[in-house]
């Protein structure tokens, strides 16, 4: 695999090249991320649950980025051997991937919100607001804070017997670590058939597929709704006519979001088999996986109705600028 003679840390090219695009990334995405909090908490107009599931979302990319790219995967790639031990390794791999799995359900639950409002608007009200939406938020996130135990305590079973004294004989005394490695600049699954069983971990992609299979089917249904409903409006309901601009500009940024998700999968499972050039294993199995969660930051940055809040703050622009430019926008999409 690796020479003696080369060195896998920041005095190889490729290292260093990947922990600036990962730094450079992962910035910008903690940026737009923490954007839509601030957003969230400083609008009181802006507290609504569509955006309360996006606020889940931006905490759950900024964790990711800053716990798993930035602290950890950064730190590896610019040494060749881990600063880190191989139970915190493990600890954070599995954590960020089942964070992005909460990312990935809450998807279903922003189209099931976008759907709720166009064929139940006289429910969405009672079954989205605020509170019935942070409550199933938190239960979600309870049960995959569970799931993420039970992987972590199946991983680590030495280290858990030590720790705990711990000594069931059905549990055998073997760690099964999740490292990423500073020479594919990449985390690599334990595929020990030791180290787990059919039972302890599903199928991923069977999973995935699922899911994107009842996202595209939502989607369909609430595209064709905005579309018939808006063709059918007469000009001057100009108050429906704008809710309905508003739901369509909220479906695109679902089914960006959803895009973004894909292209990852499609990453993963697919393209990432093309090559084992280290160059290549770097984008398909990390560097993908940051986009990820930066742009959806950023998606949720463009598609907010108060970005003239920021933009103002920022750059001066004042609000009757920004409604123009959010209309001609709205009309293009």
């Amino acid at each position: 695999m690796n020479s003696n003679s080369t060195r896998y840390d920041f005095s190889n090219p490729l290292n260093l090249v990947s922990s600036f695009l990962m730094a450079a990334n992962g910035i910008f995405g903690v940026i737009c991320n923490l954007s839509i909090l601030y957003i969230f908490i400083c609008v009181p107009t802006e507290r609504s649950s569509f955006n309360l599931i996006c606020v889940y979302r931006s905490i759950g990319n900024t964790i990711i980025l800053v716990w798993g790219f930035m602290a950890t995967f950064i730190p590896i790639g610019l040494k060749e051997t881990s600063p880190f031990s191989n139970n915190y390794e493990t600890v954070v791999i599995l954590s960020c991937n089942n964070i992005y799995m909460i990312i990935q359900y809450s998807g279903m639950i922003i189209a099931s919100n976008r759907f709720c409002a166009m064929f139940f608007p006289i429910m969405y009200h009672k079954l989205f607001n605020i509170k019935i939406t942070c409550t199933f938020l938190s239960i979600v996130f309870l049960f995959k804070l569970a799931d993420n135990i039970y992987y972590l305590v199946t991983f680590l079973r030495k280290f858990i017997r030590k720790i705990t004294y711990f000594n069931p004989p059905l549990i055998p005394a073997r760690d099964c670590y999740t490292l990423y490695s500073s020479f594919y600049l990449a985390w690599i699954p334990n595929m020990d058939p030791n180290c787990h069983s059919s039972q302890d971990i599903p199928n991923p992609f069977n999973n995935t597929a699922i899911l994107v299979v009842l996202l595209i089917l939502m989607n369909i249904a609430t595209f064709s709704k905005i579309y018939f409903f808006y063709k059918s409006t007469e000009p001057e309901q100009r108050e429906m006519k704008r809710k309905t601009k508003k739901n369509k500009t909220l479906f695109f940024q679902t089914l960006f979001q959803d895009g973004v998700m894909l292209i990852d999968m499609l990453f993963t499972f697919k393209l990432s088999q093309l090559s084992n050039e280290r160059y290549w294993t770097f984008i398909s199995g990390t560097f993908v996986w940051q986009c990820v969660h930066s742009v959806d930051g950023f998606l949720m940055v463009m598609f907010n109705e108060r970005l003239s809040f920021l933009k103002k703050r920022l750059f001066g622009i004042d609000e009757k600028s920004h409604t123009t430019i959010q209309v001609l926008t709205t009309v293009h999409h």
